[in-house]
């Protein structure tokens, strides 16, 4: 039978996937095959969702069919990177891949006045990044390679599944035509919601954390952030002040409106520079990067950076979130 799958006529390392692995990469993956760097919160979350009955099935039935035509869509409308055609790109993909000891993934650029970008993959269709065109004009080369790196964490960590998953069910699944929309409603909860949307801003903080470490310096995978706040209409060359931007956060940590932010898919930007400017000075990063340690640095130990971290993504503290669940009925 002819394969269909329009991503095997690209150049790519996938069928290599295992052997290509970094050697330097393996010393860093824990025992659950998750890589040193994750959150904690994030593999905490993740269990809980392995935990309801069934859950993971259903979403390899439901996201196998959404990626697959999501997957032939953007080959159709979008351009696939590659050495011939956005080259510098193509290298970046490839630098990232190999610093995290992942196979290549495919990249598109698809046509969007938007700074995005996302990952799509099941156990059945290789990953793919695609970029939109508003992202790639606006970015430096070294805030790209952070975005490229971030994604490139997504697939390093297994999270392709339960992110499409955790948007179909949050957007209502409306995108996903018939044949989802009538499993996904038995999973709308108020409860399913805010777990699926706190473990979805975990996962971000974990692949933040990827992109340092695929980052020429840490201030551009920041500077990345806060232009993704801006729009990246003030260009290329807006230079931020990492000073107001933390002053402007303690401003959001003492307000209500951060309770906004609770069916949120991603922390709020002041959140994730937040949690970077902890990651850039934790022991973990700089046994991927030992470079990025500056002399006369306090460096912060794993157990040390995961409580600051945990205290920065945090909307409401663990006592109210218990609560919430007796209220719910959860356990």
């Amino acid at each position: 039978m002819e394969n269909t799958n329009p991503l095997r006529r690209f150049y790519r390392d996938f069928e290599g996937y295992v052997a290509e692995k970094n050697t330097d990469s393996r010393k860093h993956m824990l025992q659950n095959r998750l890589p040193d760097y994750a959150f904690g919160m994030d593999m905490e979350l993740r269990k809980r969702l392995d935990a309801i009955p069934k859950f993971y099935s259903l979403a390899q039935t439901i996201c196998g069919t959404y990626a697959n035509r999501m997957m032939h869509e953007i080959n159709m409308t979008g351009v696939a990177v590659g050495p011939n055609q956005f080259p510098e790109i193509y290298a970046i993909g490839r630098d990232c891949a190999r610093r995290l000891g992942i196979g290549v993934p495919n990249i598109y650029i698809i046509s969007d006045p938007t700074l995005n970008a996302a990952t799509m993959a099941t156990d059945d269709i290789e990953p793919f990044i695609y970029l939109h065109s508003g992202i790639v004009e606006r970015m430096t080369q070294g805030e790209l390679r952070t975005v490229i790196g971030h994604e490139c964490g997504h697939i390093q960590n297994k999270h392709t599944v339960y992110n499409l998953m955790a948007q179909l069910v949050i957007s209502g699944a409306q995108a996903g035509g018939n044949i989802i929309t009538g499993k996904v409603n038995a999973l709308l909860s108020t409860g399913m919601l805010l777990a699926l949307s706190r473990w979805e801003r975990a996962a971000e903080v974990t692949c933040d954390r990827a992109s340092v470490i695929c980052a020429d310096n840490v201030e551009d995978a920041i500077s990345a952030q806060a232009k993704l706040m801006q729009g990246g209409m003030l260009g290329k060359d807006w230079k931020m002040d990492l000073d107001s931007l933390m002053r402007q956060f303690e401003q959001q940590k003492a307000s209500t409106a951060r309770l906004n932010e609770l069916l949120f898919t991603h922390p709020s930007g002041l959140r994730r520079i937040a949690a970077i400017k902890i990651f850039s000075k934790c022991e973990t990063l700089f046994g991927w990067r030992p470079e990025f340690r500056k002399p006369g640095m306090r460096v912060l130990s794993r157990d040390e950076a995961e409580q600051q971290c945990n205290e920065v993504v945090s909307l409401l503290s663990e006592r109210d979130l218990h609560k919430g669940k007796r209220k719910n009925g959860m356990q």
